[in-house]
């Protein structure tokens, strides 16, 4: 079994002191919000009354961070960002007394300002290509094709910048994050290849303490929208393609009642919403939620968000290829345990799962070679 990996530097420098004070650390990454962390330690105040960490000044607000953390020679890094909150408390033991240090990735230096500005001629995709690059960013973007012509409708900004990126990659189904240097604006990698399986009640090879699962049929099997042509009166209508995504399971659930008809919002013509109409088919497809607990050790690598795992051992209909849309690593001193949330548009085997031990029918048929 692997041993965990923890390494913590403040302004390119580890704080040797800081880890046998340490008493929990949590880092929370999501396919849709800023990367956080969560730092406890313990605060046991010195015989001339001062307090180490506290009165730290290599612990001060915006002071840079990069957590990096695994598995012994399967260490990743998790979160590069800045301090953002300090957080003492004094209880009326001295070992209830601590200080919490809270941070964000690099996105939070692009939400700290509003602006009012007009983006008169661009296309989603080159907007956030340059705001990504007035940080220092590199652009990870996916090329949009509509073009907000001046004499037809600019896009005005009255929000930060992540805050406007992430209102345009909403609208095309994409996503927007930023991750250590490098700023992401395209849709979600379904199809990459998935992370190191997952398995619940599998014998030896379980690596899962808990997984809870939800399907749901409420979410609309098709949605539209109808709109009055600016320059000749004409109504245009859009309409969404259901499996558009790939599909990560044999059968889509396509039978369910409900279409959405999308109104109250400005568009500046049939592609734009076609766009908008399939970014919301995209998010309903999804109708298999889960959640649960890997035991790091067991599992012996880091499983990372915006991509896909396989998890075997649940039977025919819900084993196979998901989603993986949250990860939050947490060391405390009962270890390492990486808690994650998950998501499928699809029951069932499609055929393509590779499972590590006996192929596909091996996930069926827990604890059994």
């Amino acid at each position: 079994m692997k041993h965990d990996s923890l390494r913590v530097e403040f302004d390119g420098a580890e704080i040797e002191e800081l880890y046998q004070d340490l008493i929990s650390l949590e880092v929370e990454l999501d396919d849709r919000l800023a990367a956080m962390f969560r730092l406890t330690v313990a605060l046991p105040p010195r015989p001339d009354g001062t307090w180490p960490h506290l009165d730290d000044d290599r612990l001060a607000l915006w002071r840079k961070v990069v957590i990096t953390a695994g598995l012994e020679d399967d260490a990743r890094r998790l979160i590069s960002g800045y301090i953002t909150h300090l957080r003492p408390s004094f209880g009326a033991q001295l070992n209830e007394c601590r200080l919490e240090v809270w941070g964000m990735d690099a996105s939070v230096l692009m939400d700290r300002d509003d602006r009012l500005r007009a983006w008169p001629n661009k296309r989603d995709s080159d907007i956030a290509t340059e705001v990504f690059g007035q940080y220092g960013l590199t652009p990870r973007v996916t090329g949009t094709d509509v073009v907000h012509e001046e004499e037809v409708s600019t896009i005005v900004q009255r929000e930060s910048d992540i805050r406007l990126l992430r209102r345009l990659a909403s609208r095309n189904g994409f996503d927007c994050y930023v991750d250590g240097d490098v700023g992401h604006f395209g849709p979600p990698a379904t199809d990459a290849s998935p992370q190191p399986v997952l398995a619940a009640h599998f014998g030896p090879e379980t690596n899962l303490s808990t997984l809870r699962l939800q399907a749901q049929a409420l979410a609309p099997t098709g949605v539209s929208m109808t709109q009055l042509d600016r320059f000749n009166g004409d109504i245009l209508e859009a309409r969404a393609q259901p499996g558009h995504l790939p599909a990560l399971g044999a059968r889509r659930v396509t039978d369910r009642p409900g279409v959405l008809r999308v109104g109250h919002v400005v568009t500046t013509g049939l592609q734009e919403m076609t766009a908008l109409c399939q970014s919301l088919q995209d998010e309903a497809e999804w109708f298999i939620t889960g959640e649960g607990e890997v035991m790091a050790n067991r599992y012996g690598t880091v499983l990372l968000p915006r991509g896909t795992v396989t998890i075997k051992g649940i039977g025919e209909a819900h084993s196979g290829v998901y989603y993986v849309s949250h990860v939050t690593h947490s060391f405390t001193g009962d270890g390492y345990v990486q808690a994650f949330k998950v998501r499928r548009n699809g029951l069932k085997l499609t055929g393509r799962e590779q499972f590590t031990t006996g192929g596909a029918m091996a996930a069926l048929i827990g604890g059994t070679k």
